[in-house]
C-alpha cells in the first residue's frame, strides 16, 4: 500500500523542551500506562467486526516515550503525537478504549512486549526490518523514512565523510545504530532519543545518526547542533502485532487503508509535520499574530500623534 512522504522537518521549540524535560527519566525500562491525549478527531468508516484484544474493550498500545513528534510528553505531562492520533483512530474503529503503555524500545523492537501480552499493538515510529519481521507481524507501512546525520555546530562536520575520529551517538537497537556500526564509526549508544539529543548538545558526542523524522524534527531550534544530511535508506515504518495475530493486523490494515483513502492520514501528518511546527508552536504563532494585529492600529495612531 503506498503511503507517505519522507517526514523531514525542522524541530519545534516546545517539542524540544518537552524532550529535554522528559529525557531526565530516560533509560527507565519499566512498563506503565501513561495518560495520552489524541489531538486529531479523525474517524474512519470501516466495519471490523469483533476483534479479539488482550483485555476486552481496551486496545493496549506499547510506545517508547519520548520520541517526538511520534510520541512525547506535552507541558501537562500527557503523551501526544503522530502515533497517538493513529492509535486513537484504530481504537475508535474497534470501538475500544485506548491505553498507551510506556515501554522501552528494546522490548518493542524485539517483540518481547507483544509476546508477553503487555499490549495488543506496538506503535512507536518503528522501522520494518527483516529481523524484526521474524519476531512480530507488521502492518502495511504508514510512513516512509530515511536516516539523517545531525552534528554539533562546532564539530566541523559537513557530511558523513567527516565522521572519522569523532564519536557518533545513536539510539540503542535502532536502524541508526546498525548503520553506524556497519560503517565503522566510533559509537556511543543511548537508550532513548531524548538522551541522544542531550548527549549531542552537551558535547558527549560530536554527531548523531537516527531516523530523519526524529533528528530533522529536532534540529531547527537548536543553537548548538544542526542537521547535516539525509541518508537514503528507504525505510518504512509499521505497526506491529504479535506473530500469528493475523486478525488484529488485518484490522489495522483496513483502518490504515481507509485513513489514506479518506484523507485522514494526511490530516494527521499535517498536524504533526507541517512547517516544522508542533501544534503547540502553531498555536503560539497564531496567538502572536493576533496580538500583533491588535497592536498595529495603536502604533499607527501613536505615529500620527507624533507627526502632529
Amino acid at each position: 500500500m503506498p503511503m507517505h512522504k519522507t517526514a523531514a522537518k525542522a524541530v519545534g521549540a516546545s517539542a524540544l523542551a518537552a524532550l529535554v524535560l522528559t529525557a531526565c527519566g530516560g533509560g527507565d525500562e519499566a512498563e506503565e500506562s501513561v495518560e495520552a491525549e489524541p489531538q486529531n478527531a479523525v474517524t474512519v468508516d470501516v466495519d471490523l467486526g469483533e476483534v479479539e484484544l488482550n483485555n476486552e474493550g481496551t486496545l493496549q498500545v506499547c510506545s517508547d516515550v519520548p520520541y517526538p513528534p511520534f510520541e512525547y510528553f506535552d507541558e501537562e505531562g500527557t503523551v501526544v503525537g503522530f502515533d497517538i492520533d493513529i492509535a486513537q483512530t484504530i481504537a475508535d474503529a474497534m470501538e475500544a478504549e485506548l491505553e498507551v503503555v510506556q515501554t522501552g524500545f528494546e522490548g518493542i523492537q524485539s517483540g518481547v512486549a507483544l509476546d508477553a501480552g503487555t499490549c495488543d499493538l506496538a506503535i512507536s515510529g518503528m522501522t520494518i526490518t527483516e529481523e524484526r519481521a521474524g519476531n512480530m507481524l507488521f502492518s502495511e507501512p504508514y510512513l516512509d523514512d530515511n536516516l539523517g546525520l545531525m552534528a554539533a555546530t562546532d564539530a566541523d562536520v559537513s557530511s558523513l565523510d567527516d565522521l572519522e575520529g569523532l564519536t557518533v551517538g545513536v539510539q540503542t537497537e535502532t536502524t541508526g545504530a546498525t548503520y553506524a556500526e556497519e560503517n565503522g564509526y566510533e559509537v556511543r549508544e543511548y537508550t532513548d532519543s531524548g538522551l541522544l539529543i542531550q548527549g549531542l548538545e552537551s558535547g558527549q558526542v560530536e554527531a548523531a545518526i537516527g531516523n530523519i523524522s526524529i533528528l530533522g524534527y529536532q534540529a531547527g531550534e537548536s543553537d548548538t547542533a544542526e542537521f547535516i544530511e539525509e541518508i537514503d535508506t528507504g525505510e518504512q515504518l509499521g505497526i506491529a502485532a504479535a506473530s500469528e495475530n493475523d486478525q488484529l493486523i488485518d484490522a489495522v490494515n483496513e483502518v490504515l487503508t481507509e485513513l489514506e483513502a479518506s484523507g485522514g492520514m494526511q490530516e494527521i501528518e499535517d498536524r504533526w509535520f507541517r512547517d516544522g511546527d508542533t501544534p503547540e508552536e502553531a498555536a503560539d504563532d497564531e496567538a502572536a499574530d493576533d496580538e500583533a494585529a491588535e497592536e498595529e492600529p495603536a502604533e499607527e495612531e501613536s505615529t500620527d500623534e507624533g507627526e502632529n
